[in-house]
């Protein structure tokens, strides 16, 4: 498989050598707001939860008093010195720098500000040390070459895959400070699924409809788990990247089954669990080939969590600038995620070809209904995003088209 995400807000990964307990902190705050956001979105969603840590985290360095009070509680970090428990964010760079010929992952970062002020020095070498940022000035007071400047500069970083990340409407006379981070990461399944075993099936929504989609198939020894909680039954199936760096995770409900039953039984706990008691069988898969691209605005759901500070007049962001004026307006983010058959490594090697009549015997996964789905950097067990899929989307499918099937 060939997964292409982007997300305009980095992730921060936990380090090399977690501890249980800050993995399951790490997977609460993404839990917390996995939550959050599925209270006002009722289709599909992705979104990258350590994406909005990173982004928290860049303003809890210059935040004061009751701003980075909100953040740290909410993120859940221990009481230590602000900006200490990013440092393990050079490890993780300089061991992904180290990988990148198993997949690319490309990093961007910056801070805009409006012209006029100035930033404090401490503060610019905090930021570039821990999370890579740069410092930009710009005039917001012209709001579309603003938003042309900096959806230019995701673009470029994001190898073109997101496009006009802004618009000027997004830009008005009080902006005064904007985090902009984007993240191209682009991996191979380990084991890849053949194109020529693709075949149209049909895919049941969440409200009950159905539609034909492309769904690949294969047979494949990989991490697999039945799970019933509460008498809801679910399997989850681990579909590692080429390296083994980094893992899909995919959560199907049972047949009849919605899919908000599993989402509401859904803990940092459990996740961990997962991870732990799945074992290695043999696996006949059925997964659709999808596109899903989105773009959420984050306020209300941080609001929801108790970080309200940073959005008003009144927030000390003193150790960014000694002005008064700036506070954060928005925290958007932008996801464009793709799944299909392609893969680095030989077919014949990786994957066997799936009969037309499936066996009986083996473990079946097929995801012909909505699931859950989550990523995951494997050394930390940090989630790099979350999400769900309600609708495939068929019509914006890159590659062959329906018709070629």
């Amino acid at each position: 498989m060939d997964m292409i995400l982007l997300w305009s807000l980095l992730l921060l990964i936990s380090g090399s050598q977690p501890s249980r307990s800050l993995a399951q902190k790490n997977t609460e705050f993404a839990v917390d707001l996995y939550q959050a956001i599925c209270s006002s979105h009722k289709n599909n969603i992705i979104f990258s939860p350590f994406g909005t840590t990173l982004v928290l985290g860049m303003v809890q360095l210059g935040a004061k008093g009751k701003a980075q009070q909100q953040i740290r509680q909410t993120l859940k970090l221990q009481e230590t010195s602000p900006g200490e428990e990013f440092s393990v964010l050079k490890s993780f760079f300089s061991a992904i720098s180290e990988k990148k010929q198993e997949f690319t992952f490309n990093l961007a970062n910056a801070l805009y500000l409006q012209e006029g002020f100035a930033v404090k020095e401490q503060y610019l070498h905090s930021n570039k040390d821990f999370f890579q940022s740069a410092i930009k000035l710009v005039d917001f007071q012209d709001a579309r070459a603003c938003a042309e400047t900096i959806s230019t500069w995701v673009e470029s970083k994001t190898d073109g895959k997101i496009k006009d990340m802004f618009s000027d409407e997004e830009f008005g006379p009080l902006t005064r400070l904007v985090l902009v981070n984007a993240i191209y990461f682009k991996g191979d399944w380990k084991q890849k699924f053949r194109k020529e075993d693709t075949q149209l099936m049909s895919f049941t929504k969440k409200d009950g409809s159905a539609i034909i989609i492309p769904m690949m198939k294969a047979l494949l020894r990989t991490k697999y788990g039945y799970f019933s909680e509460f008498s809801i039954n679910y399997q989850v199936l681990e579909l590692p990247y080429k390296g083994d760096e980094f893992s899909l995770i995919i959560i199907l409900p049972a047949e009849g089954v919605n899919i908000e039953e599993v989402e509401n039984l859904i803990t940092a706990h459990q996740i961990l669990e997962w991870f732990s008691e799945m074992h290695e069988e043999e696996v006949e898969i059925s997964i659709p080939r999808f596109k899903v691209e989105q773009k959420l605005d984050f306020k209300e759901a941080l609001y929801s969590l108790n970080v309200t500070e940073l959005f008003s007049s009144g927030c000390d962001l003193s150790g960014i600038t000694d002005s008064s004026e700036v506070y954060v307006s928005n925290v958007m983010q932008k996801v464009f995620f793709e799944i299909n058959e392609d893969g680095s490594e030989a077919a014949a090697s990786t994957g066997m070809h799936i009969p037309v009549i499936m066996s009986l015997t083996r473990q079946q996964f097929i995801a012909n209904h909505p699931f859950l789905f989550i990523m995951k950097n494997n050394p930390t067990e940090s989630i790099l995003f979350m999400g769900r899929v309600t609708n495939p989307d068929t019509e914006k499918m890159n590659g062959r088209d329906l018709d070629s099937l």
